[in-house]
């Protein structure tokens, strides 16, 4: 998608992987050659005991958190996205029309 493409632009990032599982396992870090997980301090749960979706990561030492310096979350596009549905159907019904 759009945000896909658009971190794959950033030079520190050399993919992304797209519909990831919630929880991060030594398979996936194995198989996708994983060097670095990285989450922001402001993240959509405030899960960070046991069922912390990053543990493995922070066991193996790969794990990073880096200062986020906005406080977009998934609350605040969804209410921005709720804001905005009557111009995005819109739009998209005119796309759908035009094809």
């Amino acid at each position: 998608g759009v945000h896909a493409d658009a971190v794959l632009g950033c030079r520190y990032v050399d993919d992304v992987l797209l519909d990831a599982p919630w929880q991060v396992t030594r398979e996936m870090i194995a198989t996708l050659r994983i060097s670095v997980v990285v989450r922001g301090t402001i993240c959509d749960t405030d899960v960070r005991d046991a069922d912390d979706p990053h543990n493995i990561p922070k066991e193996m030492g790969i794990h990073v958190e880096l200062d986020s310096e906005e406080s977009l979350s998934l609350a605040v596009i969804a209410q921005r996205l709720h804001e905005r549905r009557s111009d995005l159907f819109e739009r998209h019904r005119k796309k759908a029309t035009q094809e």
